[in-house]
């Protein structure tokens, strides 16, 4: 068995030693979480909202461990570990409460006397997830997917491989019945066997597009139904209308989330020409106050060195920042670099951390045409006193699959959240992502003699 370690990020500090999965050990997995598939998909709804009821309750009581672990392993800021573990509760509540109205037997009409749809849960489901959001990134799949009466095998990123550790004990206590969630730390190799074992009906991953592509054709290749969350370039358009201290408030925090280390993150944000200069030093002002964790890795620093210079060399001036500090730690400042001539290969390059590209456009139609540019379409939104106009552009103009008007993308329980283009397909979170894992199954009677 491979071994390996995780890296506290701020200190460069080996935290702890772990080994992958072998096949035959994955493969035990699969055939145990089968045998509890077959249990669990025949309890209740008001069986399975109790489970997921307690979840909640049990992820509330090891909010300070996650949160610290999160910290250790990936830089989180403490803070925001606790809001995510909070809002991985508010999650499974969600779901806990609705799910059983979302997959109530509904009628329709037919050829037959009547004719209902049911739906079923599909069974295994293997989860690929990634390091950025350790803990919600699991809940937000698995919490409808458990309600549904499906069972999770989960392959976390190795840089996260305590926080998973941490999710599968907090499962394997959740009920003596039967597991819900087996963590399986396995390497590539293994999980495209995983995808391809037989008693695994389904995939969601979520990670680069690279990655999604090599998932997506191992899960074509077996006919497996799969779900994909991607990369993201999203792009805020700022309006000559817009109120600039608010714009650049909601745009600094969405720049800066998670140290800029999010796929819905925004990335691009698409000036028009006559709010450029008052955007540019509240922007300033609103990233340089916001408190910054390390990024999760030394080598994603690297990476963030290498992307600045590219940018440099495609036009993109320095304002600020741009120059990563000395030392041990995986730091990285608040950062911009302005465009004041568009480049189309800017576009297709994914910054992944704390780092603003700042666009100027000539008017609106110039300002949807540049954010429409990447081959990205995972979020994005606009900036403008003209609400009206703000929606109807966002709506249909925007390619993107959650875009908003005066705000921020955040994702919720209550509302879908995916991508289009390169930013993957399927949906999770609101009535769309329960339904990703079912089987809509149409059951005709027909009339007796």
């Amino acid at each position: 068995m491979a071994s390996f370690s995780t890296v506290n990020p701020a200190t460069g500090e080996q935290l702890q030693k772990f080994e992958h999965v072998t096949w035959d050990q994955a493969e035990l997995m699969i055939l145990n979480a089968k045998k509890d598939f077959e249990k669990w998909r025949k309890v209740s709804f008001a069986e399975r909202s109790k489970v997921l009821n307690n979840l909640a309750a049990s992820l509330r009581k090891h909010s300070d461990d996650l949160a610290l672990q999160m910290n250790l392993e990936m830089g989180k800021l403490i803070p925001e570990g606790k809001a995510e573990v909070e809002k991985c509760a508010v999650t499974c509540e969600f779901y806990a409460k609705e799910a059983p109205a979302m997959l109530a037997n509904q009628k329709s009409a037919s050829p037959y006397k009547e004719a209902e749809v049911s739906f079923l849960p599909l069974g295994v489901i293997f989860s690929v997830m990634p390091w950025n959001f350790p803990l919600w990134q699991v809940i937000r799949f698995a919490a409808p997917a458990l309600m549904a009466g499906n069972v999770v095998i989960l392959k976390h990123a190795d840089l996260t491989a305590g926080v998973s550790e941490k999710i599968g004990k907090i499962f394997k206590d959740l009920t003596s019945e039967y597991v819900l969630l087996r963590n399986c730390q396995v390497d590539h190799v293994v999980a495209e066997k995983i995808i391809g074992h037989e008693s695994v009906r389904g995939v969601t991953f979520t990670g680069s597009t690279e990655g999604g592509r090599s998932v997506a054709t191992t899960a074509a290749k077996n006919l497996k139904k799969i779900v994909l969350e991607l990369g993201g370039s999203d792009a805020y358009i700022i309006l000559d209308d817009a109120d600039i201290s608010m714009a650049a408030k909601a745009c600094a925090k969405t720049r800066l989330q998670n140290c800029g280390q999010s796929c819905v993150a925004g990335k691009r944000f698409i000036v028009v020409a006559g709010a450029l200069q008052e955007f540019l030093m509240a922007m300033e002002h609103e990233m340089k106050a916001l408190p910054l964790a390390p990024l999760a890795s030394k080598r994603f620093q690297d990476t963030i060195v290498t992307q600045v210079e590219k940018l440099k060399n495609w036009g993109g001036k320095v304002i600020f920042g741009g120059t990563a500090p000395q030392g041990p730690g995986a730091y990285y400042p608040a950062s911009m670099v302005l465009f004041e001539k568009n480049n189309s290969e800017v576009h297709h390059e994914e910054v992944f951390g704390p780092v603003a590209l700042v666009f100027v456009a000539k008017d609106a139609e110039e300002a949807l045409q540049i954010a429409n540019s990447s081959p990205f379409g995972l979020g994005g939104g606009i900036f403008t006193r003209d609400l009206q106009k703000g929606k109807e552009l966002v709506e249909k103009e925007m390619e993107a699959g959650f875009v908003v008007v005066n705000d921020f993308v955040k994702s919720d329980p209550r509302v879908p959240f995916g991508g289009v283009k390169e930013s993957g397909y399927g949906r999770e979170l609101g009535h769309f992502g329960i339904m990703e894992f079912v089987n809509i199954k149409t059951v005709g009677v027909g009339a007796v003699g």
